[in-house]
């Protein structure tokens, strides 16, 4: 397999793995997900208020919880703003 899709059955597993019965993130399980996969990249997601407003700003549909294509979003988000510094370092 090529790399990227390496990398989208990766982005799959990491949710899989942190996503309840339902399939899907509820905030506890958010906020799990944000320190084993993103440690001190995001900054502290130990604070509930910053976990708050990552998860409500994440739910878009209102349901209570993160789907799969919310998670993506929020990943596809991070990789961007990452691209971006990492740019600004070689330059």
């Amino acid at each position: 397999m090529s790399a990227l899709q390496n990398a989208m059955i990766a982005l799959i597993g990491v949710f899989h793995e942190h996503a309840g019965e339902d399939q899907k993130l509820n905030k506890a399980e958010l906020k799990t997900l944000l320190q084993t996969e993103f440690g001190a990249m995001l900054g502290n997601v130990q604070d509930t208020k910053v976990v708050d407003d990552i998860f409500n700003s994440l739910d878009g549909d209102g349901s209570g919880s993160v789907d799969f294509p919310e998670f993506v979003t929020m990943v596809a988000c991070i990789t961007a703003v990452t691209n971006e510094m990492l740019c600004k370092e070689l330059k």
